[in-house]
């Protein structure tokens, strides 16, 4: 799991960065004529719901909005966590209790949440909702960030590299391909059905696999099971009934026959 997630959000944040590249040299915002170009920008890629193409608030004179988008990339991994005071202080009570935030896959499968644990490997929550409330203590009512919303999202993405992927692809830029290495790297280590492909040695290590599971999803649940019931299975199921209900069948005649014969040798 902390290799897709680190995958994706690198192919999250390359989407996005070009996203921001391309709205401010083309797009409506292009603010060099603008009054304050850093307003300008920023009214503008906020009133579009990009967010994400946001720095600083120029209204306001902190930057608590940065950092908090900047840890929650950290906090995918198993992490120690630390909760400062009002006064800007490391917080701990008095028996120096540690606690740890990181990535956990729902039971359904659909989504990856955030969680507080007890344990520097993310496997005992600190309490029964998945340390929500132990993180609200800790931070004097506070929300856990994606405890409840999965980091995740649904839709597809491209893994094709974008159009000014010279500017925009950092170390991806020698290749000669059109691939994202986020993706290249996930190919790599996931399990492979290659047949049919005209490539040279395919992998086909993971057909049988994938040929068994059947993924079907509900409002982001993910449900797996034999795939199609197989047909193989619903034939032989199917030629199973119907032999049955035929010697059924023919049992019944014999037992007729012979009731008549014992009938017959009575008389």
């Amino acid at each position: 799991m902390d290799e897709y997630l680190e995958a994706y959000f690198e192919a999250v944040e390359q989407d996005q960065e070009y996203n921001c590249e391309y709205e401010k040299e083309y797009g409506d915002c292009n603010c060099e004529n603008a009054d304050d170009e850093e307003i300008c920008e920023y009214d503008c890629y906020m009133g579009k719901g990009m967010e994400y193409c946001v720095d600083r608030n120029p209204y306001a004179e902190d930057g608590e909005e940065e950092e908090e988008q900047m840890e929650l990339r950290e906090y995918a991994q198993c992490q120690n966590l630390e909760i400062q005071d009002n006064n800007g202080r490391r917080k701990l009570d008095q028996e120096e209790v540690e606690y740890f935030m990181g990535a956990y896959c729902s039971e359904n499968g659909g989504g990856i949440f955030l969680g507080v644990f007890t344990d520097d490997t993310c496997s005992q929550f600190a309490d029964e909702y998945g340390g929500r409330e132990t993180y609200a203590a800790l931070t004097y009512g506070k929300t856990l960030p994606y405890g409840e919303s999965t980091m995740i999202g649904t839709e597809c993405m491209s893994c094709r590299e974008p159009q000014d992927a010279d500017q925009n692809n950092e170390n991806d830029q020698a290749d000669e391909d059109a691939v994202k290495e986020s993706c290249e790297q996930l190919y790599e280590m996931s399990g492979k059905c290659e047949y049919g492909l005209s490539i040279d040695n395919p992998n086909i290590a993971g057909c049988n696999f994938m040929e068994g599971i059947k993924i079907v999803r509900k409002n982001g649940t993910i449900i797996s099971g034999a795939a199609g019931q197989n047909i193989t299975a619903s034939v032989f199921i199917g030629l199973f009934a119907a032999s049955f209900v035929l010697l059924g069948g023919y049992a019944y005649y014999l037992k007729t026959k012979l009731d008549r014969a014992k009938i017959n040798l009575s008389e």
